[in-house]
């Protein structure tokens, strides 16, 4: 196995954590997510029932208006997703394959499209970064978000490093 597999596997298994983090919310729930922060949270014989069902309500209309990467349900939401869970079933699939002693592939192979489908999921992504879901006044984009960039780059990048190894190490099996 090489090392930009291995980045690439790391990257996929970054990125299904990072799938699970909220990745939107409204105003709305980031103003429960505030009154859920800024009441206190008795508990015991002496604690407020009011301030106790105030933080409970709170927290779930916070919960159910954040959205993480599988929540989120427009048309280039589950395009983003099936992009992502593609990058990542292929990166984990070529660094399987590669450290159970597979040969490299000839042409693109399952590491070339990881990169693509990371690739284009970073695209997609960064786009639904700018242009939010619903109305751009009434959702924010959360941490989960522009972080997914982050494993969508090493699987991409890893995934292109161990891509051109396999293409540098194939003339010299040819040869010998």
């Amino acid at each position: 196995m090489r090392l930009g597999h291995a980045i690439a596997l790391v990257g996929a298994l970054a990125l299904m954590l990072v799938m699970a983090m909220d990745w939107y919310s409204t105003e709305q729930g980031d103003e429960a997510r505030r009154i859920e922060s800024i009441t206190d949270n008795p508990s015991g014989a002496e604690a407020g029932e009011i301030d106790r069902r105030l933080n409970e309500q709170a927290r779930e209309v916070a919960e159910g208006e954040e959205k993480n990467a599988f929540q989120a349900d427009g048309l280039i939401d589950r395009i983003l997703l099936g992009l992502m869970i593609g990058a990542i079933a292929l990166a984990a699939l070529t660094a399987i394959a590669r450290a159970a002693g597979a040969k490299p592939t000839e042409g693109l192979g399952p590491a070339g499209l990881a990169a693509l489908f990371a690739t284009a999921a970073a695209i997609v992504l960064a786009y639904r970064i700018i242009q939010e879901p619903g109305l751009d006044a009434a959702t924010n984009v959360k941490v989960g978000a522009p972080l997914a960039l982050l494993p969508l780059a090493m699987i991409a990048l890893g995934s292109a490093w161990a891509l051109r190894a396999d293409d540098e190490e194939a003339p010299d099996a040819g040869a010998a």
